[in-house]
């Protein structure tokens, strides 16, 4: 399973640039889905398992992950958008989604990457007398489809090995090229056919994170969205009643207020949902996520998921009582250098938790202002300490304000306000309330308006 990061929603109108991207970025890791096809053919045919069993191993736990990174470089690997779901992960994600095989049921990973979410799910599927037999019961039972051809194959590669792993005992070899397994898993972008998840009883996914347009007559959002709220809407929307689907989601949607009628829709949709927050996707995706798991199909005893737990200690209210909150409105690289000069702020010339009365940078710029006093925060922000780092700004003359940083302006004009509010976000708590309300990189503005004022401060 990865993180895919194309236009999901216009692939369709794209598919030899999509092709040939393909192609000039995955060479390397072709040459590597190539090794373990060869490994996995020699055993097929041999019978032979004990001396590879140290081989098959590593390439289930983690091995095509590896040289995925040290075969293509980070940008390419970006393009392509290949971070592939950890083992603890996707173990989480199975155990969520399937709680009883029976015959009829149908596991579908509509972005499965090399496979990791759906291998997760193998490891619940019972196995058969032989190899070849348990390779045929499991093809019945697995869907899976992605846009690039090696990860399909590698997907097929590694679930043959995990079926000659859980035999043990491997003595009759197998004559069949191992490409003819699993008919179910093909090259496919599901966004030009999603009437196929309705075939699935279970649906796992780690779909597209990045920005993409919305479909149309998309009823919660129009412009540019996380690619992920799309699929999972599309997702939803053509599963047959009844149908479990366990996702991997960038936090934004669990917590951003942009996403409010996006959760709406996905709440009308379902029967069953549960919101459980993970945190970093791994250490080399540098995004927080969250597990979704729901059952689709209406019933009129819904009890409303929990998106954000509240924390509930003494407060006088929040601090959209006491400040009116901006995201700050020059953009640098945007706005041409014209109109009159005027005093600039950026996050670099700022001290942390620091007040600045006079300041030496100026820019032309004709866009809006603010009068301080007034505290700045900076948008960029990693769960953990010190989440709203601010600073306060005073001084007579109004000042532009680069878009990186939040502005707060008091309600009764005071810097003794000011003083307070950054009391207030340098409290644990506000830390803890802001590690629970939104794990994105960025705070929003409505982040910040339901900050509470804490009654300690």
């Amino acid at each position: 399973m990865l993180i895919i990061s194309y236009l999901a929603c216009h692939f369709y109108l794209y598919p030899c640039r999509v092709a040939a991207h393909n192609i000039n970025h995955m060479k390397a890791f072709r040459s590597y889905v190539h090794e373990i096809e060869g490994l996995a053919s020699r055993i097929l045919k041999r019978g032979d398992i004990s001396t590879n069993q140290v081989r098959i191993t590593a390439v289930l736990n983690g091995e095509v992950a590896t040289k995925l990174r040290t075969s293509v470089s980070l940008e390419n690997r970006r393009k392509v958008g290949a971070f592939f779901t950890s083992h603890r992960l996707a173990r989480r994600i199975s155990r969520q989604a399937i709680s009883k095989i029976t015959p009829s049921t149908i596991i579908a990973d509509i972005a499965c990457g090399a496979g990791d979410l759906l291998l997760a799910c193998a490891q619940e599927l019972p196995i058969a007398a032989n190899v070849t037999d348990t390779l045929n019961l499991w093809g019945q039972h697995l869907i899976g489809f992605d846009i690039h051809p090696e990860f399909i194959h590698a997907t097929k590669i590694r679930l043959i090995l995990l079926a000659i792993s859980r035999h043990k005992q491997f003595k009759s070899p197998v004559g069949k090229n191992p490409d003819t397994f699993f008919p179910m898993i093909v090259q496919r972008n599901f966004l030009t056919c999603p009437e196929e998840v309705s075939k699935a009883t279970h649906i796992v996914i780690n779909p597209p994170y990045n920005e993409s347009i919305t479909l149309p007559n998309c009823m919660w959002a129009s412009g540019s969205v996380s690619a992920a709220s799309i699929f999972m809407d599309v997702c939803v929307s053509n599963a047959s009643p009844g149908t479990r689907i366990s996702a991997i989601l960038p936090d934004v949607l669990r917590s951003g207020s942009s996403y409010e009628k996006w959760r709406e829709h996905i709440e009308s949709l379902c029967s069953k949902i549960s919101v459980n927050r993970y945190g970093q996707f791994d250490e080399w995706a540098d995004i927080d996520v969250f597990t979704l798991n729901l059952q689709t199909g209406n019933t009129n005893k819904k009890r409303k998921p929990i998106w954000r737990r509240l924390i509930r200690q003494p407060h006088n209210g929040i601090v959209s009582d006491y400040f009116s909150v901006h995201v700050g409105s020059l953009v640098p690289h945007r706005h041409p250098k014209k109109g009159p000069s005027v005093a600039y702020v950026h996050s670099k010339i700022l001290p942390e938790w620091g007040r600045v009365n006079r300041i030496n940078e100026r820019r032309k710029f004709n866009g809006t202002l603010f009068q301080p006093p007034l505290v700045l925060i900076r948008r960029t922000s990693r769960p953990g300490n010190n989440r709203a780092i601010g600073t306060i700004i005073t001084g007579k003359r109004k000042i532009a304000v680069e878009n990186h940083l939040l502005v707060l302006l008091p309600n009764d004009k005071t810097i003794a306000q000011c003083t307070k509010l950054l009391r207030v976000l340098k409290s644990t708590q506000t830390n803890k309330w802001l590690d629970n309300r939104i794990r994105c990189r960025h705070l929003t503005v409505q982040s910040i308006k339901d900050l509470p004022w804490w009654s300690s401060e």
